[in-house]
């Protein structure tokens, strides 16, 4: 070890350390709730207590209750969403990932934690003495030693080490000056990797995937409520549906109880046949099955939408009929081309960014890897003071320096020590470079070569997920555009139907025309105006896909992610 003159470059040293740490304190960014208490209270106690983590549970089911008016439940399309959003239980089951991924934030941080460590021993020896010059025919050593050390890593590679220790002894040989003598030092080095491990990389790599993951995560809970959002929207338009279909049943249904009445009174007075009348009631019978079918249909129909919207565990057991108040109007055409559209849902569907961050972490993996493959060469510096202190024993060495007795003491300690550490007199620096080369590397290159390989593979899955968006939009577009023909074609055979009822029923008025053909026409006008509900019904839901299609159904239905997700987040 060098001396130096004075203690300044240990000061300046300690201020450039500080710097460092400063810089690498973490910018603002989506994370945990913070910590409580301050920088102390949490190293001596809060950082070893177990976290608060918040239950994501659903809304108040008695803000649910409020809205029930006398057993019934009334919902446009727009409230469902709000409700799914605020109870759906597979919504909130998304929302734990994101909440999951968020603390993985906080564990990728680790890697550049400080760490402060302290240690300390009483050591008792007695030993034999084999020599004069040991101090004694036997001796007796008791020493106490403390500890302290600081570790900080950088994200540069740079490792920074400061320690202070203090030792005691106490002994019983008659050669030591200084007894009980304090010995104290302080040191600060620092070693920066060369090669390997020298950037970012090496120690942010933790970080920025735990980042990427974060982001994926809620990509994925994009992509799973956009699911979810849809079923309610489909369930939705299936209960209209079935609202509907079931009054035009009801409807049909009053018909044929009209033209079998007709029929009976015209039977009485000889003008139809028996069978006439058994034809008409066998007609009101079928038609009254239909009735009780679609009731049915409607509870079961009823049951699972009440999962979408009711966090109970029995929705089913909710005494409240849900009343739907949108109506099958013809859904807003795109304003945009299947072309166009793809290339909006290549850039905005969930699947896509998620592999996208995918690519990011394995990139990550290359390039780290990459980094191993070199060999390692550290460069190290310290610079370090020393002090020493205690009771200074004089002795007589007059009639000879064994077994010399005391003839006086000069009383010191601790705080000698301390004066000699920072004195400016013991001082010391070193500097050096370690270099290692591991023979073969294979490890490594294997390490590398998957990582290249996951890659790549990664690369050939984006380009699969693309074509199937690309085939997933024009579909979509496709049906969207058969569903409005099929409707324009379904309105204009109820045009055709209803007038054929009515000329039948004329007809059938003055006498020219039978109860079969009536009702024929009664079952064909039922059936028309059912295909034309339902091809409304296929029209908007194949709105709802290509909003799905395209990744637009947040956007459509004006769902902010944040509100959606409601993570305790600072």
């Amino acid at each position: 070890m060098k001396h130096c003159d004075n203690p300044r470059w240990f000061y300046l040293l300690v201020a450039f350390a500080g710097m460092l740490w400063a810089k690498s304190l973490p910018a603002q960014e989506a994370a945990p709730p913070p910590r409580p208490g301050n920088v102390f209270t949490r190293i001596l106690k809060n950082d070893y207590e177990s976290p608060q983590v918040q239950a994501l549970e659903p809304r108040s089911e008695q803000a649910l209750a409020d809205r029930i008016r006398e057993g019934r439940l009334e919902l446009s399309a727009e409230e469902a969403i709000q409700l799914a959003l605020e109870n759906n239980v597979d919504i909130n089951v998304l929302r734990y990932s994101p909440y999951f991924s968020l603390w993985g934030i906080e564990g990728g941080r680790a890697a550049l934690n400080p760490t402060l460590s302290f240690d300390t021993n009483v050591n008792r020896l007695v030993t034999p003495s084999t020599s004069a010059l040991q101090g004694g025919t036997t001796l007796l050593n008791l020493t106490n030693l403390y500890n302290l050390s600081f570790h900080k890593p950088f994200a540069g590679g740079l490792d920074l080490d400061i320690a202070y220790s203090t030792t005691r002894l106490r002994t019983s040989s008659y050669f030591n000056s200084l007894n009980p003598s304090i010995t104290t030092g302080l040191s600060i080095g620092f070693t920066q990797h060369l090669l390997k491990d020298f950037g970012k990389i090496s120690r942010t790599r933790f970080l920025a995937i735990a980042r990427n993951n974060y982001d994926m995560s809620l990509e994925s809970f994009i992509a799973g409520t956009t699911t979810i959002i849809n079923n309610v929207l489909n369930s939705y338009w299936s209960l209209v549906y079935n609202s509907e279909d079931l009054r035009v049943k009801e409807a049909s249904l009053s018909l044929a109880q009209t033209v079998l009445e007709q029929t009976r009174i015209q039977e009485q007075v000889g003008a139809m046949a028996p069978l006439d009348v058994l034809q008409a009631e066998a007609e009101v019978a079928s038609r009254n099955q239909q009735v009780v079918a679609a009731r049915n249909s409607r509870k079961l129909l009823e049951n699972q939408f009440k999962k979408l919207i009711f966090p109970q565990t029995d929705p089913g057991q909710i005494a409240a009929s849900i009343v739907p108040t949108s109506r099958p109007d013809p859904p807003p055409p795109p304003g945009i081309d299947a072309s166009q559209a793809i290339q909006r849902a290549l850039e905005i569907r969930p699947e896509v960014k998620q592999q996208l961050i995918n690519q990011r972490n394995n990139q990550i993996q290359v390039d780290y890897t990459r980094n191993q493959l070199r060999p390692t060469l550290d460069f190290k510096a310290g610079y370090s003071q020393n002090g020493l202190g205690g009771n200074t024993i004089m002795r007589d060495y007059s009639n000879g320096i064994f077994g010399a007795p005391i003839v006086g003491v000069e009383p010191g300690g601790f705080g000698d020590s301390l004066s000699s550490l920072f004195g400016g007199q013991n001082l010391g620096y070193a500097f050096g470079l370690t270099f290692r080369i591991p023979i073969g590397n294979d490890q490594a290159r294997v390490s590398n070569a998957q990582a290249k390989i996951l890659y790549n593979q990664g690369e050939e899955s984006l380009r699969a997920l693309r074509q199937q968006i690309a085939l997933d939009v024009r579909q979509a577009y496709d049906a969207l555009e058969l569903n409005r023909t099929s409707v324009e074609a379904a309105e204009v055979t109820v045009r055709y139907q209803q007038r054929r009822l009515q000329g039948e029923q004329d007809k059938y008025m003055l006498g020219a025309s039978t109860t079969r053909f009536v009702l024929e026409a009664q079952r064909d006008l039922q059936n028309a105006q059912s295909v034309l509900l339902q091809a409304r019904i296929a029209w908007i839901a194949s709105r709802i896909a290509l909003d799905k299609a395209v990744g637009d159904t947040f956007a459509a239905h004006n769902i902010l992610l944040q509100d959606a997700l409601r993570l305790p987040v600072r």
